[in-house]
């Protein structure tokens, strides 16, 4: 029996390379789309703060419904942040997938440059590909859920500041 791979098995792991392309390019569209929601929600946050000086709309909130859509609105709209920064922060973990795992970068340099260049060539890809790939998506899919409660969130708080500075 051959250790050569199969075509079949070649195939899979070019794939796999594609996939692999793929999920980093959709992360750094959600992290980008995670930094454009910081960016507003920031803004819009620094915006409270201008309006609520002294002399400005929000310095003159009276009354139990402004007050309230007031605080929950900076509420959400700081958690609205928060849910964003969380997207964004590097995740250097991936001591579950093992130090054998020589895709995910942060074992890779671990490696010796010998042992690599042996697991390269007489290795099989496919099993480290699809567990990088199934830890890959999930950290997508983290990441995109977590944008999306981001948005929403900044949505309604915005709302309820507008709700604040009516005039009462």
């Amino acid at each position: 029996m051959s250790n050569e791979p199969s075509a079949s098995n070649d195939r899979a792991v070019q794939t796999a390379w594609q996939i692999h392309a793929s999920l980093t390019e959709v992360t750094g569209r959600v992290d980008a789309k995670a930094s454009f929601a910081l960016t507003i929600e920031s803004a819009l946050l620094g915006a409270v703060v201008a309006l609520s000086a002294p002399g400005n709309r929000l310095s003159t909130i009276s009354g139990p419904l402004q007050s309230t859509a007031f605080w929950i609105g900076i509420t959400l709209l700081s958690v609205a942040a928060l849910a964003a920064v969380s997207v964004v922060i590097p995740r250097g973990g991936g001591t579950r997938s093992g130090r054998h795992n020589f895709i995910y970068y942060g074992q890779l340099r671990h490696w010796a440059p010998d042992q690599l260049a042996e697991q390269l060539t007489g290795g099989d890809l496919l099993p480290l590909l699809s567990q990088q790939l199934v830890a890959m998506s999930r950290i997508v899919w983290t990441k995109h859920r977590r944008v999306q409660q981001s948005l929403v969130l900044a949505v309604a708080g915005a709302a309820l500041l507008l709700v604040a500075g009516l005039p009462g």
